[in-house]
């Protein structure tokens, strides 16, 4: 969905406070965190919650980030094997084939797609064909092979979480809604086959005046039933060395219900989940899914990061 949002000033979209969970508690399936959960996904939420200190996520963080910058360096014929265009170009390497806004092709980054769970998400010829988006088979780099290992596990790791976060959420939805269908959220992450991993380079503007708030990724909702974000490592592309965020006014923006729009930020030990669009159909609107868009950085930084789509089964008949 492309904004139709004039663009302020920077300095006028101020930090988010967004709720944060510690894994720990997370992991434990008796916590009560109900009154987090409607303060983060209820009507008035922010449609994100900040899992702290997760574990092992720096280091495989660390393993695969890096990567994607590695693969959008190599030359274009090399790239060029990993397209997958039968799959509308939603495995394997996509660049300048989807559309940031209305008429215009996203060159501004470059996204390598895959199921981090299932290489061969189905064997159906049908299915596959009514639905290659996300049922189509794995294609993996030949020429970075370090790819495939470090993907799955990051891409995994957010997936459990996820998990573990959706028994809460199937909790609190349960006690507002005596229709709500029984672990529906943990069921749809458990039992999918079409989840859908976006490991994506965001290239660097070469002008500011390109770097309005919907410059990296225009406002939309997520169709998913949650979203998992890994936290981004910025590198200097006229060094190659990762940096510290050099733009804090860049990045992740949501707009909460009254109209705020908000910077969103969380640590390299921290994931983010946002609610999508089927859980605010499935819950009949208890939990619910806010815009968001991603704003550029100035040149010569560029932004790695990692997103899960925990996406329902096509199948799936949604009960609200």
């Amino acid at each position: 969905m492309a904004s139709t949002l004039t663009t302020p000033a920077v300095d006028e979209y101020p930090l988010a406070s967004p709720i944060v969970v510690p894994y720990e508690t997370l992991a434990d399936p008796e916590a009560s965190i109900g009154d987090l959960i409607e303060k983060a996904y209820g009507y008035d939420g922010l449609g994100l919650i900040v899992i702290s200190d997760v574990p092992t996520l720096p280091e495989k963080r660390q393993a695969l980030l890096p990567l994607a910058y590695e693969y959008s360096k190599l030359p274009e014929e090399v790239k060029e094997k990993t397209v997958n265009a039968s799959s509308h170009y939603s495995n394997g390497w996509s660049h300048g084939k989807e559309k940031l806004k209305k008429g215009q092709f996203d060159t501004y980054k470059g996204s390598y797609y895959n199921n981090p769970q299932y290489d061969v998400p189905s064997t159906d010829p049908e299915a596959i064909a009514s639905s290659p988006e996300v049922l189509s088979p794995n294609v993996w780099p030949e020429d970075l092979p370090a790819l495939e290992p470090a993907f799955k596990s990051l891409g995994q790791l957010i997936v459990e979480t996820g998990k573990l976060l959706a028994h809460h959420v199937d909790a609190y939805v349960s006690s507002k809604s005596a229709t709500y269908v029984k672990d529906q959220l943990f069921n749809v992450i458990d039992t999918t086959r079409t989840t859908k991993a976006r490991l994506l380079h965001y290239f660097t503007l070469q002008e500011d005046g390109e770097r309005e708030i919907d410059s990296w990724c225009g406002w939309h909702n997520d169709h998913s039933a949650l979203t998992g974000l890994c936290p981004a490592i910025y590198i200097d592309t006229e060094t190659g060395k990762q940096v510290p965020n050099p733009d804090p006014h860049a990045g992740l923006h949501a707009k909460s219900r009254n109209g705020k729009i908000v910077r969103v930020k969380m640590s390299g030990t921290s994931l983010a989940f946002q609610i999508g669009e089927c859980s605010q159909v499935f819950s009949g609107g208890v939990v619910r899914a806010t815009p968001h868009a991603v704003r550029a950085m100035s040149y010569p930084e560029s932004k790695v990061n990692l997103l899960i789509f925990s996406l329902p089964i096509a199948w799936l008949v949604l009960n609200h």
